[in-house]
């Protein structure tokens, strides 16, 4: 019996989540899972804090309105209880990834992301703009590049080799801790595409290039011209933001990701306090790198004012497998903004990029910073490829990385303290769990002439609760453009009602519809997109909630209300196939409720249908329906009898469709509710009621419902 579904049904006997999650894993005490653990569940968190926001939200003016100019970058984030270091650790994927690359494994195992909280850092893990969380729009960044993260391209290249990609050299070989076959058709290969988008690096059509019009805002850099920004200078700004608003952090970068630690560094040298870079930055004065390791501009002592001014040498290795490389002549310049901040380029004994990468080690060397090279293999750890943070040994891997840390860092070894304030603040997104997490569904194959592709998987985020309370789980469904953002809160660290359920003891299920949030939207996948929704399309909404003496939204409601930008940073154009859309969302929610069992589905705005898409392809598995102002009616009501529905909505929404809507589902013999926040006191809302002032209020009002419909009915 797998460990979800074993939690799922003692659940229901009143069982501590945390007890049941001990005794499954001392009974499965051969696993590597239990072999890696310091403590009997490696999955249990005590946080003070779980929350999101976004950084650089910067508004561009289109022809049919204004937008948030694509440039944006999501950072979610996890505070422990006991924090016992004082800095941040700040995670940031490679190429075609996002930050799940961080957050688990292919096979379900817990992934960095866990392991740090445990070890008592803050985690703050970024998707760069134009991947996962941020969206990638063509109306911003140009036309979608060419799906080149084929499974075909996938296997034997990220997993161990095989009869397609047999092995190149002696290193690939060595491949064995990646867990799963790795082959195109194997569930793990499967997982690990699903989140893989384009990989948006420079040049046109990728973010950082200018918007149409106007011209991009001035930079935060330090002073670098508009005209030369490049990707590279966008996650440079980007970085910089987020130091200022978290303070002095150590940033861990991955593959094409890499340069992002030292782009950081280069424009705030104190707040970044050491560098980890997994495989990641490339080699010196190659391809891109023309300042060194860097595509942009970096202080160098003497001054650079151009790059060609640095003259350069091949050096020829003598350790088999090793490329030539460049550094500088001498008497060589040093790289003035690093000189202070401990480095450490991470590689892996069987990965494309073995058996290591000297060459970047040595030009950081020659320009006067602290920089090493962390061998896996002299730390006995064998056998990992270049995603070694999601391979069976993940745990082993992290904890050379982290002796580094603690003997490079300053005071990284600091004595342990109560997270600040986080537990305390009103709304607290404090939460116990007994485990946390992600999966795919939905992982169909679609051949394209370039390969096959992953088509209109589905991202599902979850929470179980140390006490789980109530037998059935919430699977929480966003509205029209949005993703599953809109249910944990408004990016001001507050709570959302992905926190109130968990905090009730409600396991939580999370999704991103197909095409949207960290589910990869491409064109060869799911259509044409739909138009960037402009800033009118929301506006109106939301004003409904400023006005009057019951005022529920906190802020203005216009442009440039910093809360309306967190909420439309995280909007993107959706499918325009919409029968598409909904025969995925079928399907979709059809093979959720497959895998976690009887639950709870809650919809909101366009994500209406998905509920009664769902419980008319699985109506013994959703135990109840609640739709938040949701649109579309039901393709058979009748399928729907015996399931208990709401239909909520708020006093100043201007949604008027639930009488209706209720009046037809109880003429095909349905129990259907019209929940009207008015009849029950609470007023001042509008459309977004999951985001405003008073939102426990409403949830408490959804909560109600759900356990008297669901215990009367028991």
């Amino acid at each position: 019996m797998e460990r979800r579904d074993f939690l799922r049904r003692t659940a229901i006997l009143g069982a501590s989540a945390s007890t049941l999650l001990r005794r499954v894993t001392v009974a499965g005490e051969a696993s590597s899972l239990f072999a890696q653990s310091d403590a009997p569940s490696d999955r249990v968190l005590d946080l003070a804090e779980w929350s999101y926001f976004w950084v650089g939200v910067e508004q561009a003016r289109l022809a049919r309105g204004t937008v948030v100019s694509g440039r944006q970058m999501y950072v979610e984030y996890w505070v422990p209880t006991r924090v016992r270091h004082p800095y941040a650790m700040v995670l940031v994927h490679g190429g075609g990834g996002q930050g799940t690359d961080w957050m688990g494994t292919p096979d379900g195992r817990p992934g960095w992301v866990t392991y740090l909280l445990q070890a008592g850092f803050r985690v703050y893990v970024v998707d760069r703009p134009g991947h996962g969380r941020s969206p990638f729009h063509p109306d911003l960044d140009g036309p979608f590049p060419q799906q080149t993260l084929t499974l075909e391209a996938m296997s034997g290249q990220f997993t161990p080799p095989n009869r397609a990609r047999p092995a190149v050299n002696a290193y690939r070989q060595l491949h064995n801790q990646w867990p799963g076959s790795g082959e195109v058709g194997s569930p793990d290969l499967d997982q690990m595409v699903a989140s893989q988008g384009g990989s948006y690096a420079g040049g046109s059509g990728v973010p950082g290039a200018p918007p149409p019009a106007p011209p991009p805002p001035p930079p935060v850099d330090g002073g670098v011209a508009a005209g030369a920004e490049t990707a590279h200078m966008v996650w440079r700004q980007r970085g910089a933001m987020l130091l200022d608003k978290i303070g002095p952090a150590i940033i861990m970068t991955h593959s094409a990701g890499g340069p992002f630690g030292w782009l950081v560094a280069e424009v705030r040298p104190n707040l970044v306090k050491g560098i980890v870079c997994i495989e990641g930055g490339g080699t010196p004065f190659n391809g891109q790198n023309i300042w060194g390791l860097s595509s942009i501009p970096v202080a160098y002592e003497p001054p650079v004012l151009d790059p060609s001014e640095i003259k350069t040498r091949v050096v020829t290795p003598t350790e088999a497998g090793v490329q030539p490389y460049r550094l500088q002549e001498e008497p060589a310049r040093k790289l003035k903004n690093l000189q202070t901040i401990p480095i450490a380029i991470v590689t892996a004994e069987a990965s494309f990029a073995s058996p290591g990468n000297p060459g970047a080690v040595a030009f950081l060397k020659q320009a006067g910073c602290k920089a090493e090279e962390l061998r896996l293999v002299d730390h006995g750890i064998h056998g990992n490829g270049h995603m070694m943070m999601i391979e069976k040994n993940n745990r082993q891997v992290l904890q050379p990385i982290l002796e580094w840390i603690q003997k490079n860092v300053p005071e990284s070894a600091a004595r342990a303290s109560a997270a600040p304030d986080g537990a305390k603040k009103r709304d607290s997104t404090a939460m116990n769990l007994a485990d946390q997490g992600f999966f795919w569904v939905g992982t169909e194959h679609k051949t394209m002439p370039y390969g096959t592709i992953i088509s209109g998987q589905m991202y599902v985020q979850y929470l179980v609760p140390a006490q789980v309370r109530h037998p059935y789980p919430v699977i929480l469904v966003h509205g029209g453009t949005g993703q599953m953002l809109h249910y944990m809160g408004s990016g001001d660290g507050l709570a959302g009602w992905a926190h109130y359920y968990a905090q009730e003891g409600y396991r939580v299920y999370l999704v991103d519809r197909p095409g949207h949030g960290r589910s990869p939207y491409h064109p060869d996948a799911l259509g044409p997109i739909g138009p960037q929704p402009t800033y009118s399309g929301l506006v109106g909404d939301l004003k409904r909630a400023t006005v009057g003496p019951n005022r529920q939204w906190s802020g203005t409601g216009d442009i440039g209300d910093p809360i309306v930008d967190q909420l439309m940073a995280n909007q993107n154009g959706a499918p325009q196939d919409q029968a598409l859309a909904q025969r995925l969302w079928a399907s979709r929610g059809a093979e959720l409720v497959d895998k976690i069992g009887p639950a709870i589905v809650q919809t909101h705005s366009a994500g209406g249908p998905f509920g009664w898409l769902t419980a008319n392809e699985r109506p013994k598995l959703v135990k109840a329906i609640v739709c938040v102002e949701g649109g579309g009616a039901p393709p058979d009501p009748k399928n729907l009898q015996g399931i208990p529905i709401a239909y909520v909505t708020a006093e100043k929404s201007g949604r008027t469709q639930g009488p209706v809507l209720v009046a037809s589902l109880r003429q095909a013999g349905c129990d259907a509710e019209d929940l009207q926040l008015k009849d029950r006191g609470i007023l001042g809302n509008g459309h977004f009621m999951m985001l405003e002032n008073n939102r426990r209020q409403v949830f408490d009002a959804i909560r109600g419902w759900i356990e008297q419909k669901l215990s009367a009915k028991s």
